[in-house]
């Protein structure tokens, strides 16, 4: 009887697993125009092929790696440096990969912006996102045995202390990091603009700033969306920022 009500908890745990280990990102499901835009880009007609991505982008909301690294790499062989950060940070928020944050550094020292340096939260959050199947298939090699392990001992009433608690835990903050990011929003703005004080353009102006910077963004009010600008809270109209991400 002991065994047989293990089985169901047994379930629940593997499904868990099951859960993290096969979570995939559908919006990198390729597409018609993703199709004719890597046979374009193979043929070495880039304008066309970057139309084409451009359309999948867009108008299907469809992507994949190779299709943003591709289309950033475009762009910056254009000097159109912000779509190229833009692509390349879209990239990284789907597909971590470090090498893309030191991209990232490079472009933003050599355009002198801001926004392009990561904190070890950030980065360690990186590590994590990118060996991400790795850290789960160890956690799972090590974790059902482990489980196991919990059970007999519990049947045998042999104390478990504080070992299903941690292991737990350890699922729990592997879980929450896979299915939510705790990084902030972030922006990159489009085009000059000028920051505003308050929501409105009646409000006083703050600085003049030029495309290509990064920021962090608080919320969205109408057509305006408050960011984090030099540590100070600015405002900053929809039509030029473009949210990473959404």
């Amino acid at each position: 009887m002991k065994m047989q009500s293990l089985q169901p908890k047994i379930f629940i745990i593997a499904a868990l697993f099951l859960t993290l280990v096969f979570n995939t990102h559908a919006n990198s499901l390729k597409n018609t125009n993703i199709t004719k835009g890597d046979s374009l880009f193979t043929k070495k007609d880039y304008k066309t092929s970057l139309e084409c991505y451009q359309k999948a982008f867009e108008e299907d909301k469809a992507f994949s790696q190779q299709m943003l690294a591709r289309m950033a790499m475009m762009e910056e062989a254009s000097d159109q440096y912000v779509m190229a950060l833009y692509y390349l940070n879209t990239m990284y928020s789907y597909y971590p990969d470090s090498r893309v944050i030191q991209k990232m550094e490079d472009m933003g020292n050599q355009y002198h912006l801001s926004g392009y340096s990561y904190t070890d939260l950030e980065y360690a959050i990186s590590i994590y996102k990118e060996y991400y199947y790795y850290i789960i298939f160890s956690i799972s090699a090590i974790g059902f045995p482990f489980i196991i392990y919990l059970f007999m001992r519990k049947r045998k009433q042999i104390g478990l202390g504080f070992r299903p608690i941690i292991f737990l835990a350890l699922l729990g903050a592997a879980f929450y990091l896979n299915n939510y990011d705790i990084t902030p929003s972030m922006g990159i703005i489009n085009n000059d603009c000028v920051i505003m004080e308050g929501p409105s353009p009646g409000s006083a102006a703050i600085e003049h700033i030029e495309a290509g910077h990064r920021v962090r963004i608080i919320k969205k009010e109408g057509i305006w969306y408050e960011i984090s600008w030099k540590d100070k809270q600015a405002f900053v109209r929809d039509v030029y920022l473009l949210p990473i991400g959404n």
